[in-house]
């Protein structure tokens, strides 16, 4: 498997660690903020703390977000798993090369048969890597608990990928 592919792969399972419960109402986030752009003050506590995801903020914030609240999490936790392959984090591994508006336009499709996620079987270390630690800490950062299959709510991998049953 050539590492472009694998990378893809790996990415593709990035938000399926939840194994058995991919669904998920977490929104996609917008691609980069422009330069210079700042956050509204809907997104920001007072006195300019923190940002704060909120489903309804401006696309421009939630970019904002990503990069400084998303960003220095993840590539951390993702060169830290892998560091020759996620050598390099950036936008773009989750957006792709033109920057689509939402990860689910670009990240793999996952598929769940005999009520068994696929892509769990085939790279269980990536499977248990995403489940264990990229799905609690992006709940965490989006301020949402993990997908519960029992309320549907929650961080799940549905926030990013497309999902076939």
């Amino acid at each position: 498997m050539g590492s472009s592919l694998s990378f893809r792969l790996a990415i593709g399972l990035f938000a399926a660690a939840a194994l058995v419960a991919c669904g998920g109402s977490q929104p996609a986030p917008a691609g980069p903020a422009e330069a210079g752009a700042t956050p509204s003050t809907e997104s920001t506590p007072e006195g300019g703390g923190d940002l704060v995801w909120k489903d309804d903020m401006p696309d421009k914030d939630k970019a904002i977000f990503m990069k400084k609240k998303v960003m220095p999490v993840m590539g951390k936790s993702f060169q830290e798993f892998d560091p020759k392959e996620f050598a390099e984090v950036s936008c773009k591994t989750c957006h792709g090369p033109q920057m689509k508006p939402h990860p689910v336009d670009f990240l793999p499709e996952l598929t769940f048969k005999d009520g068994k996620l696929k892509e769990a079987e085939e790279h269980p270390e990536m499977a248990k890597f995403m489940h264990d630690k990229v799905v609690p800490q992006m709940a965490e950062l989006f301020g949402k608990p993990v997908y519960d299959p029992a309320t549907k709510q929650g961080f799940g991998c549905g926030g990013c990928h497309k999902i076939n049953m």
